[in-house]
């Protein structure tokens, strides 16, 4: 759950400090008192993307610290992948400085957005006013039946993600081919030319920079001889010697025992007396093998000097023209060899197409599992919420997966595309939920789906902005009595302008803003049974009390 929130300089928030209680928490106060601020807050600490324009004005910058209790073995293994504290209570803070500057930290660990999102995905669930909306666009449907944390589906997504990648890679080689031939036989005489004056330098990786440092070493012999005879003449002579180093490690090691000094020093006469030799060693080497050879320089100038001179004719490094002239080869081959080439592409291109199709196939196969189980609970959910006698269905588009050259049948999120099929009265057909549901029924079915997932994501908070938008009445007591429901195995915080649901809060927070020196603030208010029944009055009754009003507000709050 969400202990507390601490908000310092965020839009019209200046200073603001929260603390919630389990069960369910709900939000009231006058339109643009600031709720939906407190719930952006929220949003942050759960990975939503920073914007400099956040920061209140005159402000240097903003920042949010939310402390957060859970049980999620599944959160902890991520915070150990992550070399992050785990702790009693787990406190994520952001602090936006400006539209590219912003800092994370978890548990006081500096993170990424990534990490914080992986978190959020198991800590909690935001719905947003806009995200009800969505029911209205069949193109967020896959969204909303896809699992935040289920590791059999991440894997055959992540197995299909690859093979259409490569699947999209074979595509493009053999339509290139399919396409290229005209245009590169015109270009064939200029490519063999090419093919030729690159393949005479005989390049090979960095060979420029090799060439530079042998030749320094040529150039230099004189320097590298006096250097190197001067280090070996100074540990091979009469007045130094290495025996000497180690008849004095020998002589330590005799009285090695009666210190650790002695000991100390024995070893560090003993490593240096075998580092020096080793020096020794290899400077003899370096001697006997140091040669200056005139014709070898002269040689090793002049290929340089026509290696500098292709690079800056082509305005390529070594390595971008080697790898040109391996892409020129395959081009030249193209042409004198097309109907080899373009038979093995096509045989890769339809290889890459069956083990897409394989892996879209057994991720839409996991889909469909996955949607007959969340038709039976939103039907269940719908129940709860006054759609007695609603059907719903998730439809999958038929798709022919015979066309190896159609590339438009795979998408980034696989071959589905679904439809949310419904009818809300007994003997009517199903039809699209786009097309038949009123704005009220939408806020139902989107709560029915947010209780759906809730109680199978083990998710230790769900937030609500107005979750119950167009509807009142009896409708409205059926989606309090849903919240309080849920309430009861998550953390819930809910904004909102019904009585019915206010009445059912386990706490109960006013929002309202003030003008203290001439600048706007939001401040928050813990309401008692006293405020909370002109609050749910004034709800009531608008913009003021009646007998009436207090009486129906005592009424809902001792019902619940």
């Amino acid at each position: 759950m969400l202990k507390s929130l601490d908000i310092k300089n965020f839009a019209i928030i200046e200073d603001l400090h929260v603390d919630f209680t389990s069960g369910m928490t709900v939000l009231t106060g006058e339109t643009g008192a600031g709720k939906s601020l407190i719930i952006d807050t929220i949003s942050l600490l759960l990975g939503q993307r920073a914007d400099g324009d956040m920061i209140r004005y005159e402000a240097k910058k903003a920042s949010i610290l939310g402390i957060f209790t859970y049980q999620n073995a599944k959160i902890d293994d991520i915070l150990a992948k992550y070399s992050i504290p785990i702790l009693p209570e787990m406190s994520i803070y952001r602090e936006i400085i400006d539209n590219s500057r912003n800092i994370i930290k978890i548990n006081n660990t500096l993170v990424s957005l990534t990490i914080l999102k992986q978190l959020a995905n198991l800590l909690a669930d935001i719905h947003v006013q806009n995200d009800t909306f969505k029911l209205f666009n069949q193109e967020n449907y896959l969204e909303f039946i896809t699992p935040n944390a289920d590791s059999n589906y991440d894997k055959l997504f992540a197995e299909y993600t690859i093979s259409y990648a490569n699947y999209l890679e074979a595509y493009k080689n053999y339509n290139r081919i399919l396409t290229g031939q005209k245009e590169e036989e015109k270009r064939l005489e200029f490519l063999e030319y090419e093919k030729t004056e690159l393949s005479k330098l005989e390049l090979t990786k960095d060979i420029d920079l090799d060439l530079k440092a042998s030749i320094a070493k040529l150039e230099n012999h004189d320097k590298i001889f006096t250097a190197l005879s001067s280090a070996y003449e100074n540990l091979e002579n009469e007045f130094f010697s290495l025996d000497n180093i180690y008849n004095s490690a020998n002589a330590l090691k005799r009285i090695s025992d009666l210190d650790e000094g002695y000991q100390e020093s024995y070893e560090k006469l003993l490593d240096s007396y075998y580092v020096l030799d080793e020096i020794k060693s290899n400077l003899y080497k370096q001697l006997n093998n140091l040669d200056f050879n005139q014709e070898e320089l002269n040689i090793q100038n002049e290929r340089l000097s026509e290696i500098e001179k292709i690079k800056a004719k082509y305005k390529m490094s070594v390595n971008e023209l080697i790898a040109y002239l391996n892409e020129i080869s395959l081009r030249i081959e193209m042409v004198k060899d097309y109907d080899n080439v373009l038979k093995e592409a096509k045989e890769l291109l339809i290889k890459k197409f069956e083990v897409a199709k394989i892996k879209a196939l057994a991720l839409s196969n996991y889909r469909k599992k996955l949607a007959q189980n969340i038709e039976i609970g939103i039907k269940k959910e719908c129940l709860d919420l006054d759609l007695v006698d609603t059907e719903f269905k998730i439809a999958f588009k038929e798709v022919n997966l015979d066309n190896y050259q159609s590339s438009n049948i795979f998408k980034e999120t696989g071959i589905d595309e679904i439809e949310f099929l419904i009818s809300f009265n007994r003997g009517e057909p199903l039809r699209p939920l786009h097309k038949v549901a009123s704005g009220g029924e939408m806020s139902r079915i989107m709560l029915a789906f947010k209780s759906y997932f809730a109680s199978n994501a083990n998710l230790s908070l769900m937030v609500f902005d107005e979750i119950d938008t167009g509807v009142s009445g009896s409708t409205a007591k059926k989606i309090a009595d849903k919240l309080s429901n849920l309430a009861k195995y998550t953390q819930t915080l809910c904004i909102t302008h019904l009585p019915q649901v206010a009445a059912v809060g386990d706490q109960h927070i006013n929002i309202y803003k003030e003008v203290v020196n001439n600048r706007t603030t939001v401040h928050i208010k813990y309401l008692d049974y006293a405020q909370r029944v002109e609050e749910i009055a004034m709800m009531l009754s608008g913009d003021k009390l009646s007998l009436y009003a207090l009486d129906h507000a005592k009424a809902l709050l001792k019902q619940n």
